[in-house]
């Protein structure tokens, strides 16, 4: 299984991103049916939806920011896919987070991407995708796949 953190979503949409060819490549070999990953599940956490709604429409971060209907009708695609399979917190990964919050004395600003990756954990998971390595790394759970 392999999980996608909200910045790949971002730059495989944002067009004047500086990662968003790298981001299509990459997403042209996970969609590969005949590829390296053609029986890989792919996990998106509930929240990274509501990131990439969130950050993809911000007129004052991008000139040519989506539309809400846009981004929405990008989320629904994603939601549909056959090989893409949404995953929740439950109580386990939401104790995992607050353990790695403490253990590795995280501040406020790593509460998304730990609850994200400790709810992947707990699917099972072993790889993400993204373009913030040092967001995952310390947690030693996820192997990252990045493509900047």
């Amino acid at each position: 299984m392999i999980c996608l953190d909200t910045t790949f979503l971002i730059d495989l949409y944002w067009l004047d991103s500086p990662r968003h060819s790298n981001a299509v490549n990459l997403f042209n070999k996970l969609a590969d049916e005949k590829g390296k990953y053609k029986n890989e599940e792919f996990l998106v956490y509930y929240n990274c939806f509501n990131e990439f709604i969130h950050v993809i429409t911000d007129t004052q971060r991008f000139e040519d920011a989506l539309s809400m209907k846009e981004a929405l009708s990008i989320t629904e695609q994603w939601r549909n896919l056959e090989r893409v399979r949404i995953v929740f917190p439950d109580e386990t990964s939401y104790g995992r987070a607050l353990t790695w919050l403490s253990i590795y004395n995280l501040g406020r600003n790593r509460l998304n991407d730990t609850n994200m990756a400790a709810c992947y954990a707990s699917q099972g998971a072993s790889k993400i995708v993204t373009a913030n390595p040092k967001d995952f790394e310390i947690l030693e759970v996820l192997e990252c796949i990045s493509y900047k």
